[in-house]
């Protein structure tokens, strides 16, 4: 008998409740059974498709598995159903915030405060998105309803990060206790603390923060990274080839690592491409593609310099005559400044240089995108990179039609949406182009930019001013206290100890790193007196004392950049040892296109016995700083204007193709007569 007949007459059974199927689903969800959950959600709406819990909970388990475009359907409809429920209209905003829809999101946030004034999570999470577009005082307000409501560590933290950006240091170091209090096994808590820690000169208890970080997460983003850097700042060396081994391995790891702190100590621009990729993916991925514009044949090429450091800094210092230089018949120059205004005489200069000088401190990052293409900026050229401060997620939403890495970051910045890095051919080597992301720009002479304007006080110092032994050969290293490695140290010694009556002539920053360094000396044999430090001064005295030492002794894997440029304008040799990363050949680059390759060594060993022969031979001095002297003025190292040629030729070319619909490509501008 067929099934029919078999029913025939017979009632049909009754299906299950759709409440009962709903119960079981949500019992699955909870259970993380998730496939079952959703297909009891499923079965709920094909036999009605307004079911408000079952379009919720299906919403918000595509969410839980990060198919947040999958989510939003569902939970839009919800929220069209069930208008009066204040979870369903929070999550539905979760959802368009995850989708980067902050707008959408602050309305429905909105709403959901409209219906429940006390719900504290939809003031937090107002409060985060508002803190994120840099729209800080709203953020504080929003995060002390959160607060006023139900304290929690997410909401101390996000207020403590606003406080912080604001520069409200102690009011950001109370919110970041009091959320390690309330959460003590969460180690961004710690974190933050460290960051804050940092920034008001506790470096003891920020070392702790950090170390407690690892603690509870050995792989936490940049953790590893910061600790490294905050003992190398201080000369704490015990531990320093461990935490080396341990920063090589976490970048092969994948581990998020800040790519400016981890170049200092790379010696591998295979590993730093790898460091840079894996912080791009995490801290600013590519987030749209540029509106593409063509120029008309009469107008300018419209460049613009975004960065955080147009101000009193290494990075105006040398590019301030660029700016000045730049052919104004053929070029719009605009100024993108995201930094602070220090009221200098360097920003006085630097403003004047421009035809238009936007301050976008203030602004999200969104809406300095908008500044930007709303000026018809053709070439954005970057120069911060990932420095302090550096503000990459503007790049990342691809903000002009070409954009350009130049001068602060001294490497890949493995992004997608940086087209070219200007560099020269000793930094990046043809050999070492698969190692960035960018398309390598040749510029002829060298990389760096320099200003021949740079004022030096006419007379140095005398040497009891600035505690120098009168008869003293004086080795110089004005390079950062975190550039000095402990192989690097060794060599210095040894100079010392084979040069009767020498003294090592530091910048002095630290206290602690200055005691580290004489107990180091002491070790290798050396009295603690025989290493002098340099306090601050204005730069012009700066330059001005350089003249009081005999030779600049470079650094490795990290070389003099700005500080090497600094000791060639002030007349003084700089001996270098050539490394294998950009930022370890900059250096030679200079002395290159100073007529001074003789300073350049292939070893540690060849360093130190130059260094050696030069010190002992006054005559191969004399021949050095005359050569050094008559070359300062005539090769291309100080010329300004023959480097902003240069340049200009590099922008002309890269809008040339890009206007005749051609993929970036590296090439090499043509060297003036």
């Amino acid at each position: 008998m067929s099934q029919q007949g078999r029913n025939k007459g017979a009632s049909a059974p009754s299906s299950i409740h759709p409440s009962a199927i709903l119960d079981q689903a949500i019992a699955a969800h909870r259970s993380g059974n998730l496939s079952e959950a959703e297909r009891a959600y499923t079965t709920i709406l094909k036999g009605s498709r307004t079911h408000a819990v079952a379009l919720h909970m299906l919403g918000l388990l595509h969410a839980q598995r990060g198919q947040f475009a999958d989510a939003e359907p569902l939970l839009k409809k919800a929220a069209r159903v069930d208008p009066g429920n204040p979870d369903v209209l929070f999550n539905y905003a979760n959802v368009l915030r995850a989708l980067n829809k902050p707008d959408d999101a602050l309305v429905w946030l909105a709403k959901v405060i409209a219906l429940s004034p006390n719900f504290a999570d939809a003031h937090l999470n107002r409060g985060a998105i508002l803190l994120a577009r840099k729209e800080l005082k709203g953020a504080i307000a929003e995060l002390d309803r959160a607060i006023a409501i139900a304290p929690s560590s997410g909401a101390f933290a996000n207020r403590g990060s606003a406080f912080q950006q604001l520069g409200r240091l102690d009011e950001a170091l109370e919110d970041y206790q009091r959320a390690v209090e309330l959460a003590p096994s969460d180690p961004q808590n710690h974190f933050l603390l460290s960051e804050v820690l940092t920034e008001l000169g506790r470096d003891d208890e920020s070392i702790r923060a950090l170390e407690r970080t690892i603690a509870l997460d050995k792989a936490f983003p940049f953790a590893l990274i910061k600790l490294v850097a905050a003992r190398r700042k201080r000369a704490e060396w015990q531990s320093f080839e461990r935490e080396q081994a341990a920063l090589d391995d976490a970048v092969e790891s994948g581990v998020a690592i800040d790519p400016l702190t981890f170049f200092h100590a790379s010696s591998s621009s295979a590993q730093q491409l790898i460091c840079a990729k894996t912080f791009v993916t995490k801290a600013a991925p590519e987030r749209g593609a540029a509106i593409p514009r063509t120029r008309t044949q009469a107008s300018r090429l419209r460049v613009a310099y975004l960065s955080a450091d147009f101000r009193n800094h290494a990075t105006a210092n040398l590019t301030a005559g660029l700016f000045e230089q730049h052919d104004r018949e053929r070029f719009d120059i605009t100024a993108i400044s995201y930094g602070p205004d220090d009221h200098s005489k360097m920003r006085d200069r630097v403003k004047a240089a421009f035809e238009r000088f936007e301050d976008v401190t203030h602004l999200a990052d969104d809406d300095v995108v908008k500044l930007i293409r709303g000026l018809d900026i053709e070439v954005l050229v970057d120069l911060g990179g990932f420095t302090t401060g550096a503000r990459p997620e503007i790049l990342a939403r691809r903000a002009a039609p070409i954009q350009v890495s130049y001068l602060g970051f001294p490497g890949t910045m493995g992004a997608s949406y940086m087209d070219y890095i200007l560099a020269d051919r000793i930094v990046i080597p043809d050999e070492e182009q698969k190692h960035y992301t960018e398309k390598v720009v040749y510029l002829p002479d060298t990389y760096q930019v320099t200003d021949a304007k740079r004022p030096i006080l006419p007379d140095p110092p005398a040497r009891s001013e600035v505690d120098l032994p009168e008869a003293a050969f004086v080795y110089c290293a004005f390079n950062r206290t975190s550039k000095i490695t402990p192989p690097l140290f060794d060599v210095w010694m040894r100079l010392l100890a084979k040069t009767a009556g020498s003294v090592l002539w530091l910048l002095d920053g630290d206290p602690i790193a200055r005691e580290n360094l004489r107990r180091e000396a002491v070790s290798r044999g050396i009295a603690a007196e025989r290493l002098v430090f340099a306090p601050p001064v204005p730069v012009e005295n700066h330059l001005a004392r350089h003249r009081l030492a005999h030779l600049f002794l470079d650094t490795l894997p990290y070389n003099a950049h700005t500080t090497a440029s600094d000791a060639l304008w002030a007349g003084l040799p700089v001996l270098t040892c050539l490394g294998t990363t950009f930022a370890g050949r900059v250096a030679a680059s200079l002395l290159n296109a100073v007529g001074l390759p003789e300073l350049v060594t292939r070893s540690l060993d060849e360093y130190e016995d130059l260094a050696l022969r030069i010190a002992h031979d006054p005559e191969l001095r004399a021949a050095l700083n005359s050569k050094l002297a008559m070359h300062r003025t005539t090769w291309p190292l100080f010329d300004t204007a023959r480097m902003t040629r240069h340049i200009e030729q590099a922008f002309d070319e890269i809008w040339r193709r890009h206007c005749a619909g051609e993929a970036p490509a590296s090439f090499a501008v043509q060297t003036l007569p």
